[in-house]
């Protein structure tokens, strides 16, 4: 009898999906592998610990809470793969989702699963030019992009694998490979990978594509911080992030301001007060900087 596995990008996505009447069992993968350091070796030991400490302290989780919601629910299910005849993965086609997606393709290729593994992920639902994210479609549109969901194979899974390997090395600027040569079966990642790049501090002016536009709109006058804030999300395009992640960016930038409470900015700003002590992937951004110029990322100690 066969038995079907859905892993889901989110919690929104489980609300939805059990409206839907789609048969299966359901996990939802709580990770934020587009922030924050990723170790290479996938559920080793090692990636458990470095995004327990990163996720802990990013996101003010407690004690033991990383592992009892994301780290042991994933270690069980891995076990119980062999159970399932199809696992299907649904996601978006944003940054945020894009690096999940890329790194549970990479780790399904590489387990002994022996069922049918698919995709799903949504973006261009109809002609109105608009991407779509699973929270903004209804269930019975969930139907018809599970009908229409792309079985993976070893194509797939190599590719996910060469992707994901750059992602987590210390060289970045490769990833750059997989915008010139897009694969059509993830039509969505090249987008991504340019918002990934546009996170590195500028060459020009310091500052990331975030920052700059947080300050964008603090000069044009608001001083509401959850207002910026929401500013910020309706702004963003291919990130996919929530509030506490632009809540984080924006207290990373609290050095340059006059006033940050009230989010006053000096006439002149100076980047290099915000701390580049941290990394996304596998790369230090404190060693990256991105040429707008030249759309490519450059060595920092090249560029002064």
């Amino acid at each position: 009898m066969d038995k079907n596995l859905h892993i889901l990008n989110g919690d929104s996505t489980l609300n939805i999906f059990k409206d839907s009447g789609i048969e299966g069992d359901t996990f939802v993968w709580k990770e934020v592998l587009s922030n924050g350091p990723v170790d290479s070796d996938f559920n080793s030991e090692k990636f458990w610990v470095q995004r327990d400490a990163f996720m802990s302290n990013e996101f003010d989780i407690s004690t033991g809470m990383y592992d009892k919601e994301v780290r042991r629910p994933f270690e069980n299910l891995t076990e119980s793969l062999n159970q399932y005849t199809e696992i299907t993965l649904w996601f978006e086609y944003d940054l945020f989702c894009q690096i999940n997606m890329i790194a549970l393709i990479h780790w399904l290729g590489k387990t002994s699963f022996q069922g049918t593994a698919s995709l799903v992920c949504v973006g261009d639902i109809d002609d109105s030019g608009k991407l779509y994210a699973l929270g903004e479609i209804s269930p019975e549109t969930y139907k018809t992009v599970f009908e229409n969901r792309l079985k993976l194979g070893s194509r797939e899974f190599d590719y996910a694998t060469d992707v994901y390997e750059v992602y987590t090395s210390d060289s970045p600027d490769d990833l750059y490979n997989y915008i010139l040569m897009p694969f059509g079966e993830f039509p969505y990642l090249p987008n991504a990978l340019e918002s990934h790049f546009r996170r590195f501090p500028s060459l020009q002016t310091g500052l990331t594509e975030i920052e700059e536009q947080f300050i964008i709109f603090i000069q044009a006058g608001e001083s509401d911080k959850m207002k910026l804030i929401g500013k910020m999300l309706r702004w963003q395009t291919h990130q996919g992030f929530g509030d506490l992640q632009y809540i984080n960016i924006l207290n990373r930038m609290a050095p340059i301001f006059k006033d940050f409470d009230k989010l006053e900015l000096p006439t002149q700003i100076d980047s290099q007060l915000i701390s580049r002590n941290y990394f996304l992937g596998g790369a230090d951004i404190s060693a990256w900087r991105w040429d707008k110029n030249e759309e490519t990322l450059i060595l920092a100690e090249s560029a002064s």
